[in-house]
């Protein structure tokens, strides 16, 4: 008896490029905004499971990708180094077009550890470590201090790396399920005797 179950190579496949591509985008974004080549690039993968016909597809990151993506909202304030006063509101764009206010704000608790430890690395990768008359570097303990404070009263701008690909290939998914899902019943029609025009 010929096995009669629908394959499903080719959707597989599809969703595994779609999802791949999704992916690619994404990294890109991050490395046109200066954000790239460290844990949070590396960190973006996706997966594609399939179950009794089922699929999920799943895309991962570093927890604080969501902040990079979405933004953070600032407490708001004055920062006195520029003399100006903001309300601390972030936006960033959804994967359908929206302009949306971020979901996070320093100091809501829903965050894990502190913006205060990656600031080293950042005064480091952007030349702004002091230095001495001598050309030795100096303590950025003032300077980190002083950055920390006005990143969490102006808050931190979304890029929407990640949102922006996802709403771009969202679009063309429908038609791909589609298409790659009737080349699909055609492959298994044509295996059970029951066809042998494959027209997709």
């Amino acid at each position: 008896m010929k096995d009669t179950k629908l394959k499903t190579r080719k959707l597989s496949n599809y969703l595994k490029m779609w999802g791949a591509q999704v992916v690619k985008d994404a990294k890109e974004n991050l490395n046109a905004a200066g954000k790239g080549g460290g844990n949070l690039e590396r960190s973006i993968k996706v997966k594609v499971k399939e179950s009794n016909g089922e699929f999920d597809i799943q895309f991962s990151m570093a927890d604080y990708g969501a902040f990079v993506d979405k933004g953070v909202r600032g407490i708001g304030g004055t920062i006195k180094s520029q003399n100006k006063r903001t309300n601390g509101v972030r936006f960033y764009e959804t994967w359908d077009g929206k302009r949306k206010q971020s979901p996070f704000k320093f100091g809501s608790g829903r965050g894990s550890g502190s913006i205060y430890t990656g600031i080293g690395s950042f005064i480091r990768k952007k030349g702004l470590q002091p230095r001495s008359k001598g050309g030795q570097f100096m303590t950025t303990v003032g300077l980190k201090i002083a950055i920390v404070r006005t990143i969490w009263i102006k808050g931190i701008k979304g890029i929407s790396f990640f949102q922006r690909p996802f709403g771009s290939f969202y679009k063309d998914l429908p038609e791909g399920l589609l298409k790659n899902l009737k080349a699909d019943i055609i492959d298994s029609l044509m295996k059970i005797g029951l066809t042998k025009t494959p027209k997709v």
